[in-house]
Formats: C-alpha cells, sequence, structure tokens
C-alpha cells in the first residue's frame, strides 16, 4: 500500500493532481490511498493519525506554506518525502536545506510526476514498508533496513542503519508478526534481519558493521539453518 498526501489551497489543483495521481496508479502492483489537505496546518492535524509515505506540497499557500511546513517536519526528525510544486523556481535553493525529493513547477505536467513517483516507488518498495507507533509520532521504515530488534520491556528498540535507534510502543511479540519472514528470534529479547548476519558462532551473532547481539544455544541450530538458506537461495 502507498499512502500520497496532496496538500495545497486550492481545491482546482488538487482535483488535477488527483486526477493525475489515479492515472497513474491504475496499473500498480500496490494499492494507492490518496490523502487531501487544503493547508499545512490540516495536514499536521491529521498526520498523526493518517501517515502517510509521500506528499505532494504546495509551497504558496496561506499562514503556513509548503517550505514552513517542510521545515517543521524535518526539525521532528520526519524525513517523510516531499515533492514541492510551485510556480516559482527560485525556491528551488531553500529546498536543500529541507532535503526535498523533487520539485515540480506549475503547471504540473504527469509524465514528469509519473517519473517522480515511479522512481521514488522503484528505490523504495511500497510493499517493504511498515509504519511504526514511537513514542508521540508514526514513522514510516523499510524492512529491509531494520538490523535487529531488541526487547526494552513493553516496547522494542528497532536498530537501522547509521546507529540509530527508534524505540517502538510495540512489543517484540506482536512486532514479530508483521515484520516478516526473513526476521528471526536469536534469543528472546532479539530478533535478527537475516539480510544483516555477517558470521554465526555458538553464542553470538556479528551483524554487517561488527556489531554483536546475543545468540541463544537453544536457537543456535534453527538460525544457522535459517541463514545459509537465505543466502542458498540468493534472497540477499
Amino acid at each position: 500500500m502507498f499512502k500520497i498526501a496532496v496538500c495545497d489551497d486550492n481545491e482546482e489543483h488538487i482535483s488535477a493532481l488527483r486526477k493525475m495521481l489515479d492515472e497513474w496508479s491504475e496499473n500498480k502492483s500496490f494499492a494507492v490511498i490518496i490523502y487531501e489537505y487544503t493547508s499545512a496546518e490540516s495536514f499536521l492535524f491529521s498526520y498523526p493519525d493518517k501517515p502517510c509515505d509521500i506528499i505532494l506540497l504546495d509551497i504558496e499557500m496561506k499562514n503556513l506554506n509548503g517550505m514552513e511546513l517542510a521545515k517543521k517536519l524535518r526539525q521532528n526528525g520526519d524525513m517523510l518525502p516531499i515533492i514541492f510544486i510551485t510556480g516559482y523556481s527560485e525556491y528551488i535553493g531553500e529546498g536543500y536545506d529541507v532535503e526535498a525529493l523533487h520539485y515540480l513547477l506549475k503547471p504540473v505536467e504527469k509524465e514528469k510526476l509519473f517519473a517522480v513517483l515511479d522512481r521514488h516507488t522503484k528505490k523504495h518498495d511500497p510493499q517493504n514498508d511498515m509504519v511504526l507507533s514511537c513514542d508521540d509520532k508514526n514513522i514510516r521504515v523499510d524492512l529491509e533496513n531494520i538490523r535487529y530488534c531488541e526487547a526494552r520491556g513493553k516496547k522494542t528498540e528497532v536498530h537501522i542503519p547509521d546507529e540509530n535507534i527508534l524505540v517502538c510502543n510495540s512489543g517484540i511479540n506482536d512486532l514479530q508478526k508483521i515484520l516478516g519472514e526473513n526476521f528471526i528470534f536469536c534469543h528472546r529479547s532479539y530478533l535478527v534481519n537475516l539480510r544483516f548476519i555477517k558470521s554465526i558462532s555458538k553464542t553470538e551473532i556479528e551483524i554487517d558493521g561488527g556489531e554483536n547481539i546475543p545468540l541463544s544455544r537453544r536457537l543456535y541450530k534453527e538460525v544457522n539453518e535459517r541463514f545459509i538458506e537465505f543466502y542458498t537461495k540468493g534472497e540477499n
């Protein structure tokens, strides 16, 4: 499932973008859901309960404009991909500060919009994404980027590359049910992504990057067999 937010204070522009997005989604292998917002404020109000995978964001809006909204997201550590929609090319330089995915000038050409969306979904397969509830916000994570998970009481630490750690509100057993078959318990408090295993000893697993996590002796045989199977089949 791929969720797209469209934020523009002109309803005619929203309608035109919606028509293009409906056409783009027709032959996709994943479902596409489109949320519409007529102000940055309404997006911010709804976003915690209706997270999205990408936003088409008008820059020139009344009150809180699109660039200000983007800066608020980044200040909160949210790297939601942003495609800015604007009638003025001078905003492009400012967009580097918020790491915008792309700029599209008005009137939007559907071929250019389709190309941006196709590149993004090819690189970030929507079927690999999940949304984690972390403290008071929702964070979208690519499953393939999760190295391992560690139980912390009723919550779970989710370890992703570059030493980033997300504290998920779900327990590790609940998380395991939705992570998929590439994740396996190696210890009662640890779930490891087979994709990131570098080596296995009787008591430890070395993760790519040099980090070690514990391996239960009773789970050694299962983990080792799954590890060999994963790479023998070329699933990496």
